[in-house]
């Protein structure tokens, strides 16, 4: 106590500073009745808790600042209140977290009820601050009832002020499920070294899980129930935790294609209730005989959780159960409507451990060259000097002339890739118009014409394309595509085509494929000869081609069809698990396709077993589909990362020439790159990812031609070139580390 009081000396030293005290970092919570919806309400996830002298005399206030997480800049005071014994201010602990509790006394106080505030502090905080802060308030609570100083105040005197409970059964901080389920020395490590998260995360009650079934749970059909032991992922041991020995797992049917997973203890008491969405994540993992996912609750926090079943095929029973509610409830179809062979397909892709038959051959090939010790450096900005309120929106990234051009609003930003490995702002081109004089934001831009021109596209003209010459920075042909068929989307005619001189492009509308021919003399430009049309809806979104001019087209319903040649059918239909495609990539030799869902990519190998041909040029045996590899980011990382996934269009690297195969992938989810090793993966590695964080979410990224070394970056208001030697592994140094953010 005798330290206390001499760093209460400099506490108090300055009566010109207005903050006495502060703890950097923490959570902000509000605790509710028990009978309430939300019990545990996560009011500011990063915060700063400061104590404050006001402006009158004896009178101070707790602050409540956010840290902006994107940020970490600090905003105004967003939450205060007046230190009075009224508060009934004390320390407590919750899930091994140091944490201060307090009454809520606003205008919004529940009357008549127990309704609480509680500051958690991040697990960085010493127990010294802590005990430190604590008698602050104190100090504080005592000048205000005696309206003196408290440096003559006995210690009796300031602990008096410490709260004790009137009642036996007030409810505590700590979460119900602590005291019947303590944690147990039986956990289990995550095979990826994981990190202790910039903010402390409170474990959810029971009635998180529970508010999520449906009020006639009960009456509801159990298509599966095993019984297996449930795990809580703990940020401060790096484990998953055990959180009930023994539970039961069920997977419920419902109406309109509507699942849940509904897990409870003997004691019928439910755990864990969520419905069944693709961003559950989920992992089955053969090496553990377990199923880890992701859990979302009612105030944004990310949880990840794990069953860990008593054997394999208890876990290969309930993850086939799983594949088929989960392909119900995206697509909306019974899963016994598709053919056998897409059955097997959906199941296959929730494997955590396929690995590709050309993987052994190219082990020899040069491994990702990133290194962890590597120092990492500031990525060069070659944000450009507008000064409006639009945001950055499409990226194209030059092959022949080390160009890059990202759209904002109705202008353009030029961006010259430098001799050193860097990306500067050279010009912009203003004010986009037509031939009207209308401006417009382009949807899309495609460079064409060994870079000498940009193809745009027009959001509020579906059935045009217009051509811009880059050396003049204007709009000089405008093409009408058809009359009746829009264009939603165009493609290059092959994969290195805007290297050479080709004028024709592939474009696509909801329900067909076609070529553009810009030479026509026909008014319009779209070449019936070369044309796919289809009765049905397709919902076709995005599409993408290899060095030979196959394309492979995505669509809606999370389909990927491969074809051969423009105008004909599709050589090869691959279903897909009803997540749409929200983008597509091939590698050069059209072996590999890349989709992008949501939520996760979809990694397809093309090749027919014992030939040189891949789908694009013969349609697979009905037994011989080849298994989409799910890849996506482990639960554990997405709760220390707390984004909510939404990946950007994947990308495979492209070389100096086509004989120089892809080495890597990138994406991006909010603030975060991520690249994966593409080797790695045919070896069946599918969590060899590195990450690197932005101050902003990340609108567009892509490799710099000529290799997977370099990535230009675009954030809304900025434009990076970033070496992927400076993406780390998602491990406890890097999230740690405030620095590299």
């Amino acid at each position: 106590m005798l330290l206390i009081k001499n760093i209460g000396k400099l506490i108090w030293g300055n009566p010109d500073n207005p903050e006495l005290f502060q703890i950097g970092t923490g959570q902000l919570v509000r605790i509710r009745p028990e009978n309430s919806k939300v019990t545990r309400e996560c009011i500011y996830r990063d915060s700063q808790a400061t104590i404050r002298r006001t402006q009158q005399e004896w009178q101070y206030q707790l602050d409540f600042l956010i840290i902006k997480a994107k940020f970490f800049i600090i905003e105004d005071t967003e939450k205060a209140f007046l230190i009075d014994e009224a508060l009934e201010f004390r320390k407590g602990e919750t899930e091994g977290f140091k944490t201060f509790i307090w009454k809520n006394l606003g205008e919004d106080a529940l009357e008549n009820s127990i309704d609480l505030f509680e500051f958690v502090c991040d697990l960085r905080v010493s127990e010294h601050t802590v005990k430190t802060f604590e008698y602050t308030m104190y100090h504080c609570m005592y000048e205000r009832k005696y309206r003196k100083s408290h440096e003559n105040a006995s210690e009796e005197d300031i602990q008096s002020f410490i709260y004790v409970p009137k009642h036996v059964n007030e409810r505590p901080s700590t979460p119900t499920h602590t005291s019947v389920h303590a944690r147990s020395p039986d956990s289990f490590s995550v095979t990826t070294p994981l990190v202790i998260s910039n903010s402390s995360q409170s474990t959810p009650s029971r009635k998180t899980g529970k508010s999520e079934l449906p009020d006639s749970y009960s009456s509801l059909d159990t298509l599966v129930s095993i019984e297996a032991a449930l795990y809580l992922f703990d940020a401060a041991t790096l484990t998953f935790v055990e959180y009930a020995p023994k539970v039961t797992t069920t997977l419920l049917q419902g109406n309109n294609f509507q699942y849940w997973l509904n897990i409870f203890d003997d004691a019928k008491t439910n755990l864990v209730g969520q419905k069944l969405q693709p961003n559950m994540n989920p992992v089955f993992s053969t090496e553990n005989w377990c199923l880890i996912w992701c859990h979302y609750d009612e105030g944004g926090e990310i949880y990840s959780w794990s069953l860990r079943f008593d054997s394999l095929e208890k876990m290969r029973t309930f993850r086939a159960v799983f594949a088929r509610a989960m392909f119900e409830a995206l697509h909306e179809i019974k899963f016994s409507s598709i053919k056998k062979e897409d059955q097997e397909y959906v199941i296959s892709t929730y494997d955590d451990d396929v690995e590709m038959p050309d993987a052994i051959r190219e082990d020899s090939d040069d491994e990702d060259s990133s290194s962890e010790g590597e120092a990492d450096r500031n990525d060069t900005n070659g944000q450009d000097a507008d000064t409006d309120n639009e945001n950055n929106s499409h990226l194209a990234v030059g092959y022949k002339h080390n160009r890059s051009f990202v759209v904002k609003g109705h202008n353009i930003g030029v961006f010259r890739h430098t001799d050193d490995d860097s990306i500067e702002h050279i010009s912009s081109i203003k004010n986009i118009a037509d031939s009207s004089g209308k401006t417009f934001s382009p949807r899309k831009v495609m460079l064409h014409e060994q870079d000498s021109s940009l193809i745009l596209m027009n959001g509020q003209n579906e059935h045009s394309l217009y051509k811009m010459d880059l050396e003049y920075g204007k709009i000089v042909e405008e093409w009408d595509v058809h009359d009746v068929v829009p264009c939603t989307n165009i493609v290059p005619e092959k994969k290195f085509a805007q290297m050479t001189g080709e004028k024709t492009l592939i474009g696509l509308s909801h329900n067909s494929i076609f070529r553009i021919d810009p030479r026509l003399n026909s008014k319009y430009k779209l070449v019936d000869s070369s044309r796919k049309q289809y009765l049905t809806k397709n919902n076709f979104s995005c599409a993408a081609t290899d060095e030979k001019g196959h394309i492979a087209v995505g669509n809606e319903k999370g389909e990927v069809k491969l074809y051969d040649t423009l105008g004909k059918n599709a050589k090869t239909n691959l279903t897909g698990l009803g997540d749409p495609i929200i983008g597509v990539d091939v590698t050069s030799d059209g072996k590999y396709v890349v989709a992008t869902c949501r939520t996760y990519l979809l990694l397809i190998n093309t090749q027919l077993a014992g030939e040189d041909r891949t789908g694009f040029e013969k349609s697979f045996a009905k037994d011989a589909k080849p298994k989409g590899i799910r890849l996506h980011l482990r639960p554990e990382h997405i709760k220390m990362m707390q984004v909510d996934v939404c990946f950007t269009p994947a990308r495979f690297n492209m070389g100096t020439s086509s004989t120089l195969k892809e080495k890597s992938i990138v994406t991006s989810t909010g603030p975060y790159v991520i690249t994966w090793n593409f080797l790695s993966l045919k070896r069946g590695k599918l969590y060899d990812y590195h990450i690197k964080r932005y101050v902003d979410d990340v609108v567009a990224d892509s490799f710099k031609f000529g290799g997977d070394k370099s990535i230009v970056v675009a954030l809304p208001k900025h434009v990076l070139l970033t070496k992927k030697s400076h993406l780390h592994k998602p491990t406890k140094k890097y999230f740690g580390d405030i620095n590299n953010i």
